[in-house]
């Protein structure tokens, strides 16, 4: 089964931030590269890929989501594009806002982990652009000690995203794979 290793994500986070900072302070640079994203953001800008996230895991998705950008697509984190946005409860403003950005995106990577199951908002986002694209995968974050993902019942519909050395794989099942880039160009896992 092809999973992510959060260890290993968080190592490479480590290792691209040349001091690390504490969380107060990465809170506050955050604050203020967000302002200035949002000072230039436009409205009708796509995105190859809406990446759907807890929050909490927010070193591991900006890793991520900085490993995605390197290989050259665009990349949408509601907390790096929309800063204003209302994420601890459900509203129809958030709601609207978010159904924008999505008509905006291409597909979604659904960054599964322990702390994505109490999400909200995920599954509304996961169900939209299923219905919306097609094109969903999703990305489990595991912890070391977990061999298996046993995640709610219905990601099983979709394909997983594997990252294997600096290579992101969409696999079906073992033996059924199709690169990131073949997969956003179409491709169905073989």
């Amino acid at each position: 089964m092809a999973v992510i290793r959060k260890s290993e994500i968080l190592n490479r986070y480590n290792v691209a931030q040349r001091t690390l900072l504490e969380e107060a302070g990465e809170r506050r640079w955050a604050a203020n590269s967000l302002q200035d994203v949002f000072k230039s953001f436009s409205f009708s800008e796509q995105y190859d890929i809406f990446l759907s996230h807890a929050y909490s895991d927010s070193r591991v998705v900006k890793q991520i989501r900085d490993m995605l950008v390197a290989k050259g697509y665009s990349v949408y984190v509601d907390w790096i594009e929309d800063e204003q946005l209302e994420r601890s409860r459900v509203s129809e403003h958030t709601a609207t806002a978010l159904r924008n950005r999505m008509n905006n995106c291409s597909s979604l990577v659904y960054l599964t982990s322990v702390s994505a199951e109490k999400s909200v908002w995920m599954p509304w986002e996961l169900g939209y652009m299923d219905a919306r694209t097609g094109k969903v995968a999703v990305a489990p974050i595991m912890e070391d000690d977990e061999d298996d993902f046993d995640g709610r019942e219905y990601l099983g519909l979709y394909p997983y995203l594997d990252l294997t050395q600096d290579s992101f794989y969409i696999q079906r099942a073992p033996g059924s794979w199709v690169t990131f880039g073949g997969w956003m160009q179409g491709e169905k896992p073989k």
